[in-house]
């Protein structure tokens, strides 16, 4: 049993050291500090921003400073689909169209309600994190917070909201004009 649990410990460990490596070399540094701060000021607000991925802190690597971001995998630990895969497979966004189309609108609603800004949303940043057989809940990757000067969304909630609309509009521009299955405009319709 105590052999068990630190094993479990050490992979969620090393995962975590991996996270921060990818995001350290894989994207930029001002990005990535601009994320950073963004969840910060989450945390300070006491908002819920369970939809993002989690942050840890920073680590030393052997390759310089690491910073430490959950790894967002289904409950069995198998990579999570976007809602990219979904979209793209006919067959699939048929089957689970009323699912993808519910949890959007819940999405866009927990967007709203705890003011969580995002630089853009693109269907592969958003990812069905599967938490059971046949239950999942949506989580946003990559582009959150603001790139402004002066980020007023960050403390106001009228500018929060004004923003978080026309990036939900934008992401509808998106899915209309980027993919080309005759589903799309029904999901259009049911999450504006």
């Amino acid at each position: 049993m105590a052999k068990e649990r630190i094993k479990n410990v050490i992979y969620i460990l090393i995962k975590k050291i991996y996270a921060s490596k990818l995001r350290t070399i894989g994207g930029g540094q001002k990005d990535l500090l601009r994320e950073i701060n963004y969840i910060s000021v989450l945390r300070r607000r006491n908002k819920d921003y369970s939809l993002l991925p989690q942050y840890y802190g920073e680590v030393n690597t052997n390759l310089g400073k690491g910073y430490v971001f959950e790894i967002i995998k289904d409950y069995d630990g198998n990579k999570c689909q976007t809602l990219e895969d979904f979209i793209t497979s006919p067959e699939l966004f048929a089957d689970k169209f009323t699912m993808i189309a519910s949890l959007l609108k819940r999405l866009k609603d927990e967007l709203y309600k705890n003011e969580i800004i995002t630089m853009v949303l693109f269907p592969e940043n958003i990812i069905f994190q599967k938490t059971a057989e046949n239950k999942y809940r949506l989580r946003i990757i990559n582009d959150m917070g603001s790139s402004v000067l002066i980020p007023l969304e960050y403390h106001f909630t009228y500018f929060a909201h004004t923003k978080i609309l026309r990036r939900w509009t934008k992401f509808l521009d998106v899915l209309k004009n980027n993919y080309q299955s005759p589903l799309i405009n029904k999901l259009i319709e049911e999450i504006k």
